[in-house]
């Protein structure tokens, strides 16, 4: 079995942004959501239209590679709707009803949560003084669709899940 790499997306000037494998070293939930909505394919969509390929989706993909380059290369994120906190560390990017979560790590297997800061020594500074500065690999994790007014337990425990495992897999 080939274990897979963490698929990177985006390399800038503050943070480099990956997907995150699961356990198996082969499966990235993040990359999968992306490459089905690339090809406008993303079947959990709640903004799909009636037939598929949906071209949507297939523009939500490049202005969610906009987000990245964006966090990637400035360290905050393009707007401020364009991202939420949601747990422990957990934030997600924010494209209509898409929804595609994200955490950091050294790279090592280690993680320190990275919340809203408190203070002006913990925040990023520029407009999103609300937004942390994160270690130097900027991971997703868990795609899902935003259908009701809060995430889902299912899908806020799918992304610690998902973090787990992957912060594992930089461990071996």
């Amino acid at each position: 079995m080939t274990r897979r790499t963490n698929r990177t997306i985006y390399e800038g000037a503050c943070y480099v942004i990956e997907c995150a494998v699961r356990s198996d070293g082969l499966t990235s939930p993040a990359a999968d959501f992306l490459d089905q909505l690339s090809r406008g394919m993303w079947i959990e969509d709640p903004d799909f239209g009636e037939h598929f390929p949906d071209d949507a989706q297939i523009s939500d993909y490049d202005k969610l590679l906009t987000f990245f380059q964006t966090l990637a290369d400035r360290g905050e994120p393009c707007y401020g709707r364009a991202v939420n906190d949601l747990d422990d560390g957990i934030w997600e990017f924010k494209l209509g009803a898409k929804r595609l979560s994200f955490f950091d790590t050294p790279g090592d297997g280690t993680y320190y949560p990275k919340l809203r800061p408190r203070t002006a020594d913990e925040a990023s500074g520029g407009d999103y003084y609300w937004f942390p500065n994160f270690d130097e690999y900027v991971r997703l994790g868990h795609a899902f669709p935003k259908t009701g007014r809060q995430t889902t337990d299912r899908d806020l425990e799918l992304t610690l899940v998902v973090r787990e495992e992957d912060l594992e897999h930089d461990k071996r």
